[in-house]
């Protein structure tokens, strides 16, 4: 019995150290895997467009399509300054902090140049190759490089507005739980080495382009399929299925248009407020609705 009980107790001790190991491994790894720099990392050339018809086409895309001002970076006191508030989920603190877009030279991005900026939207590093781990690059890796340019010149255009932000902080658990892309795809995308062009307006690859601009899989899917997110973060009714399985063959493009633009369901109901009203032109709107209609049938997430 005696025997019985020293090898239970052997094989005990080495579960629990093999997990102590396993728990210190994920730790380091997420520490390791935090912010990491490539200050090597090469910059694709690129030159703010600031030309009147750059600096719309800039302030159409961050506004109507990226939702870059209410979505992130001007959801705190003054349009396009940043921010900054303390977070407690569950087990993960943090400091979620968005940075200054505006053009102030010490905490804005003054003394970035335009490449700088066009890599840090599309590839997710700062100007000094760092990691910027809540910047939704993944979406914008696909910009080309006439509407990145065109976004970089928009954002130069802003009045310089002097606001100290902090830097992204995350506990150890969120550190491990970001590792392990449980947060979604990672910022970082791979750089650019040859020129990058966007679909022609109007048809459905360019539909497919705007959906991956306004986030649209963030929601819907990777698939478009609706159904639940992780970690339940969007009350009421969940993310509707956006292809040939779902409702969306019962709608006329006019009845998407109208959906996405203000709301309103072809019944004549409301859509949650969980889903952004994106106030885009007929012809990108018709082009999306174009791209739904070309991705094949699946059942719907639940």
């Amino acid at each position: 019995m005696k025997k019985v009980l020293k090898w239970i107790g052997i094989v005990l001790g080495s579960l629990i150290g093999l997990l102590a190991l396993v728990v210190l491994g994920l730790l380091i790894y997420g520490q390791i895997s935090f912010k990491p720099r490539d200050a090597s990392r090469p910059l694709h050339g690129i030159a703010a467009d600031t030309s009147p018809e750059g600096q719309a086409r800039g302030k159409y895309l961050v506004e109507n399509v990226m939702s870059c001002d209410e979505g992130c970076h001007s959801q705190f006191s003054q349009p396009w300054a940043g921010g900054y508030e303390e977070v407690n989920e569950g087990p993960i603190s943090a400091v979620f902090a968005v940075p200054n877009l505006t053009s102030d030279q010490e905490t804005g991005l003054g003394g970035w140049s335009d490449a700088e900026v066009a890599r840090a939207i599309r590839e997710g590093v700062d100007k000094d190759g760092v990691a910027l781990m809540i910047m939704p690059s993944a979406n914008y890796h696909a910009l080309s490089d006439g509407d990145v340019a065109a976004v970089v010149g928009y954002l130069r255009g802003l009045e310089a507005v002097r606001n100290e932000v902090p830097l992204l902080q995350v506990n150890m658990v969120g550190k491990v739980m970001s590792a392990l892309g449980m947060f979604g795809p990672g910022a970082v995308g791979e750089p650019f080495s040859s020129p990058q062009q966007a679909p022609q307006p109007g048809t459905p690859e360019y539909g497919g382009y705007l959906v991956s601009l306004g986030d649209c899989r963030g929601c819907h899917g990777p698939e478009l399929a609706g159904g639940p997110l992780p970690f339940g973060v969007i009350e009421g009714p969940l993310p509707a299925n956006l292809i040939p399985a779902g409702e969306l063959p019962n709608w006329t493009e006019t009845d998407f248009i109208s959906a996405v633009r203000t709301g309103q369901h072809p019944s004549g109901t409301f859509l949650t407020d969980g889903m952004p009203r994106y106030d885009m032109n007929d012809e990108d709107l018709a082009a999306i609705f174009k791209y739904l209609q070309t991705i094949p049938p699946a059942q719907a997430n639940e």
